[in-house]
């Protein structure tokens, strides 16, 4: 009753709802939690740079909690949100058959970068505090995991959403460089993919330093590219 009792009050008082559902709730609600904890991990077809595995399609309560943590200051959400992330890198690193895991090689996961200006307003490196968390999740695992931040943005970019596809692509076109970093396994991590254009372009700037990731993972995929017949992709079935 505790819970109930906290949540009446939040939605009373502060006006507090389920960022997923919007149901008076200080936090995640019941239903909300359950689907963002239990992600079905699945194969990004088409996004560029493979493997490139997503812990949901973005939309429903994955879009909404996204939008409150990027948009909305809900940085607690950076637990469960990074937690799915954690589990779509322990699926890439199955489908690139990476030894990081099973050879006690330590894994490195590196974030796309935010820009300066989003990170300034919003007061959070979103995507790095994903990758935290991320991190933290794999290494309860058993798996030796850190987070790096090589990737820098080059040149300023504009706003991905206003644009479409092709757009996108010439937009992040040699919009990143690397430092050069030393790491045994490097897997690429965003928040979302929509194109793939990001991904692609964080990879190249990491390849060209000697760093290639094994595979990239993302809290969510646009549903343009869920794979054909459902979110179980290939070599994550049994995940």
């Amino acid at each position: 009753m505790t819970g109930v009792w906290w949540d009446a009050m939040a939605s009373l008082l502060l006006g507090s709802a389920c960022p997923g559902c919007q149901a008076p709730s200080a936090r995640l609600c019941p239903a909300c939690a359950a689907e963002v904890g239990s992600p079905v991990p699945f194969v990004v077809e088409d996004a560029g740079w493979t493997p490139t595995v997503a812990s949901a399609a973005y939309g429903g309560v994955w879009r909404d909690c996204l939008v409150a943590y990027k948009e909305r200051s809900a940085w607690w959400l950076a637990q469960p949100l990074g937690a799915a992330l954690g589990l779509a890198v322990a699926a890439a690193l199955a489908c690139a058959d990476a030894p990081g895991a099973a050879g006690g090689r330590t894994v490195s996961l590196v974030p796309v970068p935010s820009q300066t200006v989003n990170i300034r307003e919003r007061g959070l490196d979103t995507t790095r505090a994903l990758a935290q968390e991320a991190a933290r999740v794999l290494r309860r695992a058993g798996v030796r995991t850190t987070v790096v931040a090589p990737l820098r943005h080059a040149r300023r970019v504009a706003d991905q959403s206003e644009l479409g596809v092709g757009g996108r692509w010439a937009n992040v076109a040699g919009a990143f460089r690397a430092r050069p970093v030393v790491a045994d396994t490097v897997v690429l991590v965003d928040d979302l993919t929509t194109t793939g254009a990001s991904l692609t372009e964080a990879a190249r700037a990491l390849d060209a330093v000697g760093a290639p990731p094994v595979g990239c993972a993302v809290v969510a995929a646009t549903p343009r590219l869920v794979p054909p017949g459902g979110m179980r992709g290939r070599c994550v079935n049994s995940t």
